[in-house]
């Protein structure tokens, strides 16, 4: 019974070490891929570019770098159809019906709160983001753009 229960240990602690291993390297392959410029420090403007990015591949259903009516409609966030129109049509500034990625990354450049979320991870407030401070990205998903 006791090797049993030791045996149950190590494997736990193994398991353990291999989800702490895989959620480290995840967070320092992700860092990578935010520290656009390789300085090891992720700015203000790579972040809020990874951000605007992250949340446009998350609307582009057919990943062909436009947002059209169709894939806007499939948002749920927001309820009302009039309203959810009113904002593609904010957002797509040369107005042909289809919202590219500069368009959109102005429009959540004005109207969201990835400002808040970059000084909310900044703890050291240097104005850039460490590979710890970067750890904390699942939070990110609570990015909002505001309609």
């Amino acid at each position: 019974m006791v090797k049993k229960h030791i045996a149950l240990k190590f494997v736990l602690s193994v398991c353990l070490a291999f989800l702490w291993t895989g959620a480290t390297s995840a967070a320092h392959d992700l860092f990578r891929q935010m520290d656009a410029d390789g300085d090891g420090r992720v700015s203000r403007e790579e972040f809020t570019r990874d951000m605007q990015k992250d949340a446009f591949d998350r609307l582009d259903i057919n990943n062909d770098g436009i947002l059209t009516p169709e894939e806007w409609k499939k948002m749920g966030y927001i309820r009302k159809h009039d309203s959810r129109q009113e904002v593609f049509r904010h957002a797509d500034k040369n107005a042909n019906k289809r919202i590219s990625l500069p368009e959109f990354s102005n429009y959540a450049e004005k109207y969201s709160n990835i400002e808040e979320a970059f000084m909310t991870l900044d703890k050291n407030m240097d104005g850039s983001l460490s590979p710890d401070e970067v750890t904390l990205r699942p939070l990110f998903r609570l990015i909002t753009i505001r309609y």
